[in-house]
């Protein structure tokens, strides 16, 4: 009979103790869970004797509003715990009939389309309420009626046009920029280079305002806090997974640093991410008929952009790269097209959920090319971050972005 090698035994005897404290990590999560049932249980027992709270108003949620002719279409939602029941419509504080295109009584989140046959008349404005069963009604404003767009050839057409004005002929002409930075010193090369971040700096809070903006809009009970979160940690955690595949090229060195072509990759990858929120923006404003308000956002984000293309050439300059047409071709598409995207989608469905994602996530995108950038000037740019030209270029980005931002 043969005996057990001692290497097996040793094996075995690393394991049971690694299993034990796995099984022990879950008595936290266990318990945990054990803990908000018994509360989600029986809590409201605990919550009386504390007081209570006032019962909810009975308010919808109006996510949209269509017009067609002879015909209006309002989405509604219901944000709160308690069911809400749609018992009246009203226009212009007149009771109309009305139609469901889904259920009349709504649960936790549940929404429902009021098909209204409503002959209203162009450039005039209306009132709409939903007038719950217990009395409560929500009204929204119409400022001028007009024929809500829909998804035709001419619109397609029509929003790529925007977007490819928006985010592809601007990105372009700031990568024109590069045959001149190529020509710099290295002290302004890193000027350039920081210049870029106080850029995506700039882009990083903007975005975030808007994505904090849409959120506050968005039914309590969707958690639009959380859901910047989210975003935010998804893509940044995405640009640095792809931040680490670049650097395995370089591999021989100690912490590697991005420059050169693949850092500048990575400042298109956020900065196409902060367009699609741009295009986002510029379809639904022609979507909800602010037509004045979408022709100044085109203007204005088209000069905002140039220096966009601009962040990008930098750090191709520095690495003295010389890639061939095409690849900055590739640049300019990551950068621009997804204004395009935006618009479309911006311009056919008109989500607020969406636009939070969006946003949030063009944050994070930012946020980790900054850092990447950052990387860059502290480790190979002279004096570091501390020179004069790396802070100086960083609050010139800061201060460019801010002044083309008073156009829109």
């Amino acid at each position: 009979m043969e005996s057990a090698s001692p290497t097996a035994g040793s094996a075995t005897a690393t394991r049971a103790p690694q299993l034990k404290w796995r099984i022990w990590a879950l008595v936290p999560i266990l318990a945990l869970v054990a803990a908000a049932s018994t509360f989600a249980a029986a809590g409201g027992s605990l919550i009386g004797l504390i007081g209570t709270n006032p019962p909810p108003a009975d308010e919808f949620d109006i996510r949209r509003v269509e017009l067609k002719e002879g015909e209006i279409r309002v989405r509604v939602t219901n944000p709160q715990r308690e069911d809400l029941t749609i018992a009246s419509v009203t226009v212009d504080d007149a009771i109309v009939n009305f139609d469901l295109d889904g259920p009349q009584t709504l649960g936790r989140l549940g929404s429902s389309t009021v098909v209204i046959p409503y002959f209203w008349v162009e450039d005039e404005p209306l009132v709409i309420g939903i007038t719950s069963s217990t009395g409560v009604e929500t009204a929204t404003g119409v400022a001028a009626a007009v024929t809500t767009p829909t998804a035709t050839a001419g619109g397609w057409l029509g929003y790529g046009i925007i977007g490819f004005l928006v985010g592809i002929v601007p990105v372009a002409l700031g990568i024109a920029w590069l045959p001149s930075l190529r020509n710099l010193s290295a002290k302004w090369i890193a000027a350039f280079m920081a210049l870029t971040a106080g850029l995506l700096t700039f882009l990083a809070i903007d975005a975030l305002e808007e994505a904090l903006a849409l959120q506050a809009l968005l039914p309590s009970a969707i958690g639009g806090v959380g859901l910047v979160l989210v975003g935010v940690a998804v893509s940044y955690l995405a640009l640095a997974w792809i931040s680490s595949l670049f650097s395995a090229r370089s591999a021989g060195e100690r912490n590697p640093t991005l420059s050169g072509l693949s850092l500048a990759t990575l400042v298109a990858i956020g900065i196409g991410l902060h367009n699609l929120g741009e295009g986002l923006a510029i379809g639904s404003a022609f979507a909800l008929s602010e037509l004045v308000f979408g022709s100044f956002l085109i203007v204005g984000f088209m000069v905002h952009n140039v220096t966009e293309g601009l962040g990008i050439a930098a750090p191709i300059a520095e690495g003295g790269a010389r890639p061939r047409l095409y690849r900055l071709a590739a640049l300019v598409v990551v950068a621009g097209a997804p204004a395009i995207v935006g618009a479309w989608i911006g311009g056919f469905i008109t989500n607020d959920v969406l636009g939070v994602l969006f946003f949030s996530i063009a944050v994070g995108a930012a946020l980790q090319v900054v850092v990447e950038v950052g990387r860059y000037v502290a480790k190979r740019a002279p004096g570091g971050l501390s020179s004069g030209y790396a802070i100086g270029g960083f609050l010139a980005g800061i201060v460019i972005m801010y002044l083309t931002g008073l156009l829109i």
